[in-house]
């Protein structure tokens, strides 16, 4: 009888995480795809920083997000100022998970790969990261912890301790990031939402150091929805033709 009991708790307790890790695996599949609502999505975008000194330079930039099959290949250019024109930032992802991530710095001639901590370097000395601008979702285990919560008159869902999303659009309102002792650093505001061939998307990011106060806008416009691309965009970018010659 006590063994039946173990053996029906047991199955009982893999079902429960069968369902957990199956609502993790939608939500993760449904935020982003409101995120990135066609197979293939251009911009062009302004970065701009503000920190003690005043505000820094715009760096403007064109966004080129393709996905063929599993794989999904995302390139963003900066176009001015002239100082980092022509810096090439590349992530290659197969099933949501980032397998390749490089970025080319023509004043050197050089690509460099980014793995591990490096991939949280800022970007181009903003408040971004460079896995901050993958714009990605959160990863299945932060699902398994998500609550609902009001604010602002405005009922929306707690994930983990980290993102805010709308689950209505399933975009994100607001996410934050911490220290390896649960200290907080910065803080990412999703906001004016425009409406894109019937498809709700955050046309302006702020990330805000919240140790110094500091910030960085990315501000998107000219956003369109399966425009067509050319691979050769990916193959025959910067950094692939470095890799060649390796």
């Amino acid at each position: 009888m006590r063994q039946s009991l173990l053996i029906t708790a047991l199955a009982l307790t893999l079902a429960s995480r069968a369902s957990a890790a199956e609502n993790a695996a939608s939500s993760i599949d449904r935020m982003t795809a409101a995120l990135w609502p066609a197979k293939t999505v251009t911009a062009n975008a302004t970065l701009v920083s503000v920190n003690a000194l005043g505000p820094g330079l715009d760096t403007e930039m064109t966004l080129v997000r393709y996905q063929k099959g599993a794989d999904v290949s995302t390139q963003i250019l900066v176009t001015a100022p002239e100082l980092v024109r022509n810096t090439v930032y590349e992530v290659l992802s197969r099933g949501g998970k980032p397998l390749d991530r490089a970025v080319y710095f023509p004043a050197l001639d050089r690509a460099r790969d980014f793995s591990g901590i490096r991939r949280t370097d800022s970007f181009l000395a903003s408040e971004f990261s460079y896995e901050d601008l993958e714009i990605a979702a959160p990863v299945d285990s932060e699902w398994r912890s998500a609550e609902p919560i009001e604010e602002g008159g405005r009922r929306l869902v707690r994930v983990a301790s980290a993102w805010i999303i709308d689950p209505k659009t399933y975009l994100p309102v607001r996410a934050m990031y911490y220290d390896t002792q649960g200290s907080l650093l910065k803080r990412a505001t999703f906001d004016q939402v425009e409406n894109v061939d019937g498809h709700p998307i955050p046309t302006r990011i702020v990330m805000e150091d919240v140790q110094n106060g500091d910030k960085s806008e990315l501000r998107f416009r000219d956003i369109r929805l399966n425009a067509p691309v050319d691979e050769k965009l990916f193959s025959e970018s910067p950094i692939q033709k470095r890799r060649a010659k390796r």
